[in-house]
């Protein structure tokens, strides 16, 4: 290995037990549900949720109409639109996952960033 290599891995050791720490922080499900909530695509998340809301209760409707329906053509009706509205609501609720995924990506990478600057001021005080 050549001197940087060897510089570097010490100062990354060195600083082992501060980068530990933070992402030893990992926020849970709720956090991470109520974290997209509010950030900054807080109102389409919100409105996902009260549409998801509306395609459930439409979902559990056509189901029971196609449990109670008569004739075979009344069951193929509800089935189709309740096979549409169980794939809008997996549609919707897969976009509402993933902005969640998005919003704790961008938190890790901010927490990153702050690692990266606290090893350059530590680099340069040294």
């Amino acid at each position: 290995m050549t001197k940087l290599d060897e510089r570097i891995r010490a100062e990354l050791e060195r600083e082992t037990g501060d980068i530990d720490e933070l992402l030893a922080s990992k926020d849970g499900l709720p956090d991470m549900v109520a974290a997209a909530y509010t950030g900054g695509l807080r109102r389409w998340m919100w409105l996902t949720g009260g549409i998801t809301l509306v395609v459930t209760g439409l979902m559990f409707w056509c189901g029971y109409r196609f449990y109670i329906a008569p004739g075979t053509d009344d069951r193929v009706f509800w089935g189709v639109w309740f096979l549409v509205a169980l794939n809008a609501q997996v549609a919707l609720k897969q976009w509402q996952w993933l902005e969640m995924y998005r919003s704790s990506m961008m938190r890790e990478i901010k927490r990153l960033e702050l690692v990266v600057a606290k090893l350059v001021r530590a680099r340069r005080d040294v």
